[in-house]
């Protein structure tokens, strides 16, 4: 018998053997800053001693249970998630992952609007599964065909975006940053002219904070630091700090346009992933936390005025390092990479992306300038 791993990803020539907060230890005894984070996961970092400890607590208490029947931690998930929500009524839902989150968003407005045609934007990424990869602007398509219309429209333009939201549509979906595309942000009022034309349709607002969410902008969502509420938005990735986890939130309003059994999970919901997301919660809400994520954000975006650094993008923990012309961003992550600090690169072949632990320290950001530095001075 044989078996070999499908080739999806192509992994960086390390070997990593553990990891201490926002430290990755390699079998030869280096250490590296990692500011990519697992793609916005690690939310805590790595082998923090609450969540562990939570984690324990619930594993030996009830570490599964079918979604038929209740349970403490579904109670204590809604107790410490609510406080961090926009102004509104809400309701959620759980299952296993961004792609499954976006999924049933698209789901519950197609049905409550009782519209087939979805808006989305250049550049948007929402998912691999079949309505999610329908939204999102990839070089290869993942299906032969989207299962509703899906309406392709240029990132920022608003005039663009009245023109086509019109009264067939039933959502508009959009990561309020575009991380993968490379950390682009909206242009001045989009979020708000989104907002308005949906209103004057009746079709339904998306925002895909999968990555954008749990505190990684400085607040405890995008919505709260754009200033515009959308009517459903879902999350994942560092929800439950490196668990498994998606999060379907919508309007009590439209919930009751919805039936009950339209959604479903068999693992989403379960009591260990949601002890995970109740303390993941709670951490976000404490005291000073997103003061320390925005004083960090500052410290990383002075580090990066040094080496071949044109501009920075992005908002908190966030950031899209935009390379000076001629430079690749593949070639100076592995440069820096041989310099002790790990950073993720995108879809523009010319920006990096920073998306470190949210309880990465200010003063870690000078490994990434002297990193930076390095490289002027070997260039």
């Amino acid at each position: 018998m044989k078996l070999e791993e499908f080739k999806a990803y192509k992994r960086l020539s390390i070997s990593v053997v553990s990891a201490d907060g926002c430290e990755l230890l390699l079998a030869d005894g280096r250490r590296v800053l990692d500011l990519y984070g697992g793609h916005c996961v690690n939310t805590l970092g790595a082998g923090d001693e609450e969540l562990g400890e939570t984690l324990q607590r619930q594993w030996k208490r009830l570490s599964f249970a079918t979604n038929l029947l209740d349970h403490a931690p579904r109670i204590d998930f809604m107790h410490a998630f609510a406080p961090n929500l926009p102004e509104g009524e809400w309701q959620f839902f759980c299952s296993n992952s961004g792609a499954e989150a976006n999924e049933n968003a698209l789901k519950l407005a197609l049905s409550a609007t009782k519209r087939s045609k979805v808006v989305y934007f250049k550049g948007a990424f929402h998912g691999r599964t079949a309505a999610a990869a329908a939204v999102s602007d990839t070089k290869l398509a993942a299906f032969p065909q989207a299962p509703f219309t899906a309406i392709k429209l240029p990132w920022g333009d608003i005039d663009a975006a009245r023109a086509a939201i019109d009264a067939t549509v039933g959502a508009v979906i959009l990561e309020p940053i575009q991380s993968l595309a490379g950390v682009v942000e909206p242009t001045p009022g989009f979020l708000e002219a989104l907002r308005a034309a949906c209103d004057a349709v009746g079709a339904l607002l998306i925002f895909d904070e999968v990555q954008t969410g749990n505190g990684r902008l400085g607040e405890p969502w995008a919505s709260q630091h754009f200033g515009v509420i959308p009517d459903l938005f879902t999350t994942a990735k560092g929800a439950a700090a490196g668990l498994p986890i998606g999060l379907t939130v919508l309007t009590s309003d439209i919930a009751a346009r919805v039936p009950g059994n339209l959604l479903g999970s068999t693992f989403g919901g379960g009591p260990l992933v949601l002890a995970a997301a109740a303390e993941t919660a709670r951490r976000i809400a404490a005291p000073g936390f997103l003061e320390r994520v925005r004083a960090t954000s500052s410290a990383l975006v002075r580090a990066s005025t040094r080496g071949p650094i044109q501009s920075v993008r992005g908002a908190g923990l966030l950031l899209g390092l935009v390379l000076e012309e001629g430079h690749s961003a593949a070639v100076v992550r592995d440069q820096l990479l041989a310099q002790g600090v790990l950073v993720g690169t995108s879809d523009d072949p010319r920006v990096l992306r920073l998306s470190p632990s949210l309880t990465l320290e200010p003063h870690q950001a000078a490994r990434l300038e002297a990193a930076l530095e390095a490289l002027t001075v070997s260039a």
